[in-house]
């Protein structure tokens, strides 16, 4: 009975290892059968892109005019209606002439006054004349007669000034647009008294061109010295920032706040030839034509100016870069189908696409989804993205 027992110790001594191999043999194998993770790629292309920076500006209207009255009086008639659009010379207001039109009569008869004197004192002095060559007359009576026809032309000169100036006055009583553009209302009803004066006259409305508009920006210096490559580059050694930018016709392109992309062209045509020291900032302008008065003085907008040629560049699905910690990477599939883990520079973005500086290769295959579940080394199966 003992010799039984020992000896079937022995034999499950020496089967239970055979067992454990031959269960681990099955689930290496089921391991090896697996098949590799499918992830989705897309494939780097290359085509001519453009750098350009982006800026945070505001509308500004080509010319922007406060209308003052230059002649005091009562308001007798507004000839518009809150922000109509209106042309150079077109009535705006209208002040009571009459006390001004009395003025410019009385200036009126004040040179036919003056003119009479003047035929007067001439008739007197042509007498004088022939009387001083027979002695009838003392030398000082005569030239006190030529010094009357002078002081009687004299006259009639500053009445004439003085007629000049009321009829200055009478058209003031008619104030008109001074430019092409929107009118904005009207700060003072008909029948209120304003006061005139170069200095002091009463504010009645602004007139503003918004068309051309204008799109005013400030550039951080790394920024400026962007640009001003990019001037250096068109211009050539005819380079003058100050006189050159308008004529080099380099366009921007502006994006509201409820659009996408940049859907509004124009030109730069001038860039500040100082740089703030305060701030290390200077300002920028673009002039957009506005034909369809969307764009609007104050709003605020987005520019796009671009900081180089047309160069070639590696694009890929802006989905396929990846985040760690301060460095972007893309995973890369290589020939054998294994994922290689690139550190990359990025550039701009390009709708749903990103320019990639360095680190991935035209024809390269990275991977644009599933990314989360793959590492460097692994054996996958590449499916093209949309498929």
């Amino acid at each position: 009975m003992m010799k039984s027992d020992h000896l079937l110790s022995w034999t499950l001594l020496f089967c239970l290892p055979l067992l454990s191999a031959c269960g681990g043999s099955k689930d290496t194998d089921a391991a090896a059968e697996r098949p590799p993770q499918k992830v989705s790629y897309a494939v780097a292309t290359q085509d001519e892109v453009t750098d350009y920076v982006e800026l945070v500006g505001r509308l500004s209207a080509d010319e922007s005019v406060v209308i003052q009255s230059r002649v005091s009086g009562f308001l007798l008639k507004t000839h518009f209606v809150d922000g109509q659009r209106v042309k150079e010379g077109d009535l705006l207001f209208s002040i009571e002439p009459d006390e001004y039109e009395a003025i410019y009569n009385q200036a009126q008869a004040q040179i036919s006054v003056a003119e009479t004197r003047l035929e007067l004192a001439r008739k007197k002095f042509a007498r004088s004349q022939k009387l001083i060559d027979g002695d009838a007359i003392s030398r000082e009576e005569y030239d006190e007669d030529q010094a009357a026809v002078a002081e009687a032309a004299a006259r009639v000169i500053a009445s004439k000034a003085d007629a000049a100036r009321v009829k200055l006055d009478v058209g003031y009583t008619k104030i008109v647009s001074p430019i092409t553009g929107r009118v904005d209302r009207a700060l003072l009803d008909d029948g209120n008294f304003v006061t005139g004066g170069l200095a002091g006259g009463t504010v009645l409305t602004t007139v503003v061109k918004d068309h051309p508009i204008k799109a005013i920006a400030n550039l951080d210096e790394n920024v400026r010295l962007k640009f001003m490559r990019r001037q250096r580059e068109l211009a050539g050694d005819d380079f003058k920032e100050a006189d050159k930018l308008d004529e080099l016709h380099i366009p921007c392109y502006l994006q509201l706040q409820d659009e996408k992309g940049f859907p509004h062209e124009g030109t730069l045509e001038y860039s500040e030839i100082q740089v703030n020291e305060r701030t290390g900032t200077s300002q920028i302008r673009g002039v957009f034509d506005n034909q369809n008065g969307l764009l609007t003085p104050g709003m605020f907008v987005r520019l796009k100016v671009p900081a180089s040629d047309a160069h070639p560049a590696v694009l890929i699905p802006d989905t396929a870069v990846g985040n760690d910690q301060a460095t972007k990477f893309v995973y890369v599939i290589n020939e054998k189908d294994e994922i290689e883990h690139r550190t990359v520079e990025i550039g701009d973005r390009r709708d749903n696409l990103r320019v990639i500086l360095s680190g991935v290769k035209s024809e390269e295959s990275v991977v644009v989804a599933g990314m989360q579940l793959v590492q460097p080394g692994m054996n996958v199966t590449p499916v093209l993205q949309g498929q």
